[in-house]
């Protein structure tokens, strides 16, 4: 469906990582956006098929401009994602966050787990914008944790994208862990904002809930066969790249790795 519409992804996201993302939605067969100056972003986001906002590396300008298209993207029906990069140790994205969720409804609210526990009001603890592995969602926690995701992402009205070594995806109604993916994916900046990326890319062609464990094993499965190929975390940033480009429709269906209620 992607290939078909190659919609248009609206990415708000940091000088950090703009490259990587952008090319991530370029690979998987979307185009990319990425415009934040606050006096545009209407505009463009008007003409967009999905909006990605990531808090990552926030200054005033940013955030005004993250506003203004979410607001904009709301009153046209437009699907949003909020990446809510570093609001474990900062208060002023949290707060952040918390109104654009409140009063925009994005369809898809996706972040680390320290990052997600505390938006939720959970114990966090949070290493900048990485998770600590005192909040890391493993094999043996998933189930445990699955129940209350599912119930808070019935609260508010968005799935939850929750990424670790397993990844918990919520609609409030299902739930799902992917046990796709490589540790050479936290070893390179870039790589959780490029997952959310791509999940925006399968937004604008789909319903919250398939974009975005669509757009999570399609990530997950390029890192594995990145890892497969490389020498180092330089070589694997370079064959990324390549894997998510060269992934199809038949290899994610045979290796994705879902549990179903974990």
């Amino acid at each position: 469906e992607i290939q078909q519409k190659e919609p248009m992804v609206h990415c708000m996201t940091h000088a950090i990582t703009m490259n990587d993302s952008a090319n991530a939605i370029l690979a998987v067969g979307a185009s990319p956006i990425m415009a934040s100056h606050p006096d545009e972003v209407e505009d463009i986001v008007a003409h967009a098929d999905s909006l990605v906002v990531n808090l990552g590396n926030c200054t005033e300008e940013r955030l005004c401009a993250m506003k203004k298209a979410s607001q904009k993207a709301h009153s046209l029906h437009i699907p949003i994602l909020i990446d809510v990069v570093g609001i474990g140790v900062s208060t002023l994205r949290l707060d952040f966050a918390k109104e654009i969720i409140e009063t925009c409804h994005p369809g898809i609210i996706k972040g680390n787990s320290s990052e997600i526990r505390r938006l939720l009001g959970m114990p966090c603890h949070a290493k900048g914008v990485d998770a600590s592995r005192e909040d890391y969602v493993s094999l043996e926690k998933a189930h445990a944790v699955s129940t209350f995701f599912q119930q808070q992402a019935a609260r508010l009205h968005s799935v939850l994208v929750v990424t670790g070594p397993v990844d918990i995806i919520s609609s409030g109604t299902e739930t799902y862990g992917i046990r796709n993916g490589t540790p050479a994916m936290g070893h390179i900046t870039g790589t959780g904002c490029m997952v959310g990326a791509i999940i925006g890319a399968y937004h604008g062609a789909g319903s919250s809930m398939d974009a975005a464990l669509m757009g999570t094993i399609h990530m997950g499965l390029a890192g594995e066969e990145a890892a497969k190929n490389s020498n180092g975390y330089g070589t694997f940033h370079v064959h990324l790249l390549d894997a998510i480009g060269n992934m199809t429709k038949e290899k994610i269906v045979k290796q994705m790795d879902v549990l179903i209620e974990p």
